[in-house]
């Protein structure tokens, strides 16, 4: 990359992502907030180079402060002038795999006035990382000269540079490699009239409960459930929501009906909203009284009561081995399925579940009961 297309592309970043000009320090008080950061790299299908992790920092810092110490206990080297994140070093495995819907991104042009006409094409498969070499540094310019390091901060872009944005408790920071169009592949504000912003989902909620999840604890198969969807670029919201719903996440409506239940039957592990260690309250096996087929094709299902649960959740499939099954949560012992298939065999199973904060904590599932849909 010569000069002159080296500084025309600082202009470009730069705009693309309108960094602050001037250094601002915080006062950071005595006080301690946590912060959740990831550090990814979907756009070339290398995943997280830092998987969601909560880090505690004083009160008043900057994403900067926090990306810094993530980057100590991490062992990162970052190339980091004036709150831009220019290159982190052994970043990039050479190997890719960027997203069809990326390198399906139309051609741009652009016209920079003195400095000529330029013409930028979609990064594909194909394409190489300019910094490579330089300790495989993965960064501004690679595989494409409108690559480079962007962030979010609650699913939302910053007006900011990272030194002159400051972080509240609770907050979810995404520094993100952004291979194409300076950010529109990671659904930030296009710069180009002919390239449309990515629609991606947003993760940061799931990315918080990961954080906090023991990967070795009776959460283990769901989170790296979980750790999959998060870095699948395309993954789709209901995708995203499955996977919160599979970790124990509390939607505001109990009432919401979704796809696959958790494999997880008794939990006494760490919880995904803190990562202190929580003993939680054991409850009862659940017994199904009563199935019964109703009319438009539908089952109605009756349970008994079980002692200090909080609500129940229903799962239910055309299979015994409960692919494709729908999961249902209320706090009711009476629950009707949607329309089924005439002459299928529904089969049914149901757990109890208590509370601990946001998490649900299921007890084991009763045995499995079935019925033939036959009106």
């Amino acid at each position: 990359m010569n000069r002159l297309t080296k500084r025309l592309l600082s202009v470009v970043m730069a705009l693309a992502m309108i960094l602050s000009t001037m250094t601002v320090t915080f006062a950071q008080g005595t006080d301690t907030i946590q912060v959740t950061m990831t550090i990814e790299r979907l756009t070339i299908g290398q995943g997280f180079l830092v998987e969601p992790v909560t880090v505690e920092v004083n009160e008043g810092a900057s994403v900067q402060d926090v990306l810094e110490k993530v980057a100590a206990e991490k062992n990162l080297t970052l190339d980091m002038p004036g709150g831009y994140l220019n290159a982190i070093s052994y970043a990039d495995t050479g190997v890719i795999n960027i997203p069809q819907s990326i390198q399906d991104m139309p051609s741009i042009d652009v016209d920079y006035g003195e400095y000529g006409k330029y013409h930028y094409d979609a990064p594909t498969n194909s394409s190489s990382n300019a910094l490579f070499e330089d300790n495989q540094k993965l960064g501004t310019g690679s595989y494409g000269e409108l690559a480079g390091w962007m962030y979010s901060l609650n699913n939302s872009e910053s007006i900011n540079g990272m030194d002159a944005q400051p972080v509240n408790d609770g907050d979810v920071v995404r520094v993100q490699f952004s291979v194409y169009a300076a950010g529109a592949d990671l659904g930030f504000t296009s710069w180009y009239d002919n390239i449309e912003s990515a629609k991606l989902a947003n993760k940061d909620e799931l990315i918080k409960i990961v954080a906090g999840v023991d990967a070795e604890g009776a959460y283990k198969d769901a989170r790296a459930e979980a750790v999959e969807v998060l870095e699948n670029y395309d993954a789709t919201q209901e995708e995203v929501d499955d996977a919160l719903a599979k970790l124990g996440y509390e939607e505001p409506t109990t009432e919401q009906e979704t796809t696959e239940a958790p494999t997880t039957e008794e939990v006494t592990t760490t919880a995904p909203t803190t990562p202190e260690t929580t003993t939680f309250t054991k409850v009862g096996k659940v017994k199904i009284k009563k199935l019964t087929n109703v009319k438009k094709y539908r089952v109605k299902i009756k349970i008994n009561k079980v002692s200090k649960a909080k609500g129940y959740q229903y799962r239910y499939a055309t299979n015994k081995k409960f692919k494709k099954s729908k999961v249902k949560i209320t706090t009711k012992r009476t629950f009707t399925t949607k329309r089924l298939s005439k002459g299928v065999r529904c089969y049914v199973k149901v757990r109890a579940y208590v509370k601990n904060g946001k998490m649900r904590v299921f007890g084991k599932w009763s045995n499995v009961k079935s019925v033939k849909v036959k009106k």
